[in-house]
């Protein structure tokens, strides 16, 4: 039996489930009523900026943070070279144990480079313990996002000064701020500062002795130099960190020269000090309100003999800063942004006419083990409670 429906019927059921759907459609999915989002408007950016603020007000209190890493001795040369090498020039292989904390867990790293690039590829070392890292070892430092590095080393006129200003040359060509070596003197007792999330971190740089001249790198016992270079940097940054290359080796305590230099430095504006070349671990001190770590240990370092030399820490350090944000968008999104990511986005690339300094929120003192003449990772909880001991810590979390 063949059933004939008329046309108009039929038009009128299509009418009614249209009418029906576009009801059910606005209620599952209303008109949104912040106008911060509003897609079919057809507005510009800058009218939705002006709108945000209108929305928002024209200023809002939120903070920012900046985390990143700080390591001891990184020295590509030698038997590190070899393993490298030996991976098939994986330069990222002396990194790899600790892809998350270098990588997803900060906002960048900053550690000694031990060993300075000459250009050539030979990495064999003599009885006269001159370093050369080859070029194709560096990719790691990039890859692994290290953005200062400090040069005042007793290694880093190994190759020469031609070696200190082509290791120089070859960090500020990959985005790198290199410390504590240069030109001269003025170079090298220049702070650095590496600005992130409108958080802008000064970096000074020096060693208790340079290789073979004193007219490239900056030294420790040179303190007219430290607190004039302390006092420039002053106005260019919100957090000073002064590096020290210096101490006796193989020991767990400072020496007077070291302790008269990282006092000179917090007494003259220095909010942290930081220290390597001991190849072990050493005591931290609390000093006028501030911190003064006197040796990180090794890194990447090829020094396998003794368990205290294949024994580290990374310091994970955040900096919290309150500053005044300004609502906007986002100026490579095709969209306008909710009300939340707008602020956060703007606080973090922009704290213009900031309330406060920087200020330190937390270290954490992350204990490393050396592996494979050159591999670091992060240490197992016996081990990181063993190595804490060495130094009398009695926890891994500072909090100012």
């Amino acid at each position: 039996m063949n059933i004939h429906v008329p046309t108009f019927r039929i038009a009128f059921i299509i009418i009614l489930l249209t009418i029906a759907g576009a009801f059910i459609n606005l209620t599952l999915n209303p008109e949104p009523k912040d106008p911060l989002y509003n897609g079919s408007s057809g507005g510009s950016f800058e009218d939705y900026y002006k709108l945000s603020q209108d929305q928002l007000g024209q200023n809002e209190d939120l903070s920012t943070e900046v985390t990143f890493n700080a390591v001891g001795d990184i020295m590509l040369s030698r038997e590190v070279a070899n393993r490298i090498y030996k991976n098939n020039r994986d330069a990222y292989w002396p990194f790899r144990n600790l892809e998350q904390e270098l990588g997803w867990d900060v906002d960048f790293n900053f550690g000694n480079l031990e060993s300075p690039f000459s250009g050539r590829d030979d990495f064999q070392v003599g009885p006269d313990l001159k370093f050369n890292a080859p070029t194709w070892a560096f990719a790691g430092l990039e890859q692994y996002n290290f953005k200062v590095l400090n040069l005042a080393n007793n290694h880093i006129t190994n190759q020469g000064i031609e070696g200190l200003i082509y290791t120089r040359d070859l960090l500020r060509e990959n985005q790198m701020l290199p410390v504590g070596a240069g030109e001269n003197l003025d170079e090298a007792w220049r702070g650095q500062v590496f600005s992130i999330k409108g958080i802008r971190i000064g970096f000074i740089g020096a060693t208790y002795h340079s290789g073979s001249s004193n007219y490239n790198v900056a030294l420790i016992k040179d303190k007219e130099r430290l607190i004039a270079s302390l006092n420039e940097l002053k106005s260019r940054s919100d957090f000073i960190i002064v590096t020290m290359h210096a101490g006796e080796e193989y020991v767990r305590t400072p020496n007077q020269s070291q302790i008269d230099f990282a006092r000179t430095a917090i007494d003259n504006g220095a909010d942290m000090v930081i220290g390597t070349h001991p190849h072990w671990v050493q005591t931290i001190e609390q000093y006028n309100q501030k911190y003064i770590f006197y040796s990180l240990g090794n890194f990447v370092f090829d020094q396998m003999w003794n368990q205290d030399n294949k024994e580290g820490f990374m310091l994970k350090i955040t900096l919290s800063r309150k500053g005044l944000c300004h609502p906007g968008l986002n100026p490579n999104s095709p969209t306008p942004l909710s009300r939340t990511d707008q602020i956060n986005l703007v606080c973090t690339t922009d704290l213009q006419g900031s309330k406060e300094p920087a200020k330190l929120k937390t270290i954490e003192l992350v204990p490393i083990i050396i592996e494979n003449y050159g591999q670091p990772r992060i240490a197992t909880e016996v081990e990181k409670q063993i190595i804490l001991n060495k130094i009398g810590a009695t926890t891994n979390v500072i909090t100012p």
